[in-house]
């Protein structure tokens, strides 16, 4: 059983936990896939296939993966960073399952108990990726990946946007001083990356 039949795992791990776990869900997904690898000694992400059909978010995963890899705590930032991800929680506002702002008082109450929904454990756990989308790392099924996720810890450099995360304005990490847009992403979670999940509320 799905949490919300209509929702991809990429919306519930957004309305559940925000950018970050969308990341780790997009992780997740193109490590079964097999068209990336994900080291259990040194903790680097690498592409392994780049070709293929994939959705907004695996696509800006799989570009932020130089050839060379990338250890795994600043590629699951990155993606949780990146536009694709900032697009998930515009949609989700424009249709109601997040308010348009903190302060909002229009967000619909039958949304809201939707949303309010998805929180409870469902009478029988999901599979797949909606399964890590509604626990997170915990919900890895993969022992020796998830074991990874738990044990990696990524500190952001001192001046890191990461540091001081500013909301609704995600940022090219890569470049701090650059906007990659001005789409709200609603959630600063995600700085740290160690132990279980980044994930945070709204």
């Amino acid at each position: 059983m799905t949490p919300d039949h209509d929702l991809s795992p990429y919306d519930v791990a957004y309305l559940l936990a925000g950018p970050d776990r969308v990341a780790v869900v997009a992780l997740v997904g193109l490590h079964a896939a097999g068209r990336i690898r994900i080291t259990a000694d040194r903790h680097r992400v690498y592409a392994v296939s780049r070709d293929g059909e994939q959705n907004p978010v695996e696509t800006a995963a799989l570009d932020l993966i130089p050839d060379v890899g990338r250890v795994l705590g600043l590629t699951r930032a990155l993606i949780a960073a990146s536009p694709a991800v900032a697009e998930i929680g515009r949609r989700l506002r424009a249709d109601g399952l997040l308010p348009g702002s903190r302060l909002s008082g229009l967000w619909r109450r039958d949304r809201a108990r939707r949303v309010r929904s998805l929180r409870r454990e469902p009478a029988e756990a999901p599979e797949g990726l909606m399964r890590v989308a509604v626990r997170g790392v915990a919900g890895i099924a993969d022992d020796e990946l998830r074991a990874v996720f738990e044990t990696h810890v990524y500190t952001p450099p001192k001046h890191s946007p990461l540091t001081n995360p500013k909301r609704d304005r995600p940022v090219d990490l890569l470049q701090p001083d650059t906007r990659l847009n001005d789409a709200a992403s609603g959630y600063s979670d995600g700085a740290d990356m160690g132990g279980a999940d980044g994930g945070g509320g709204w």
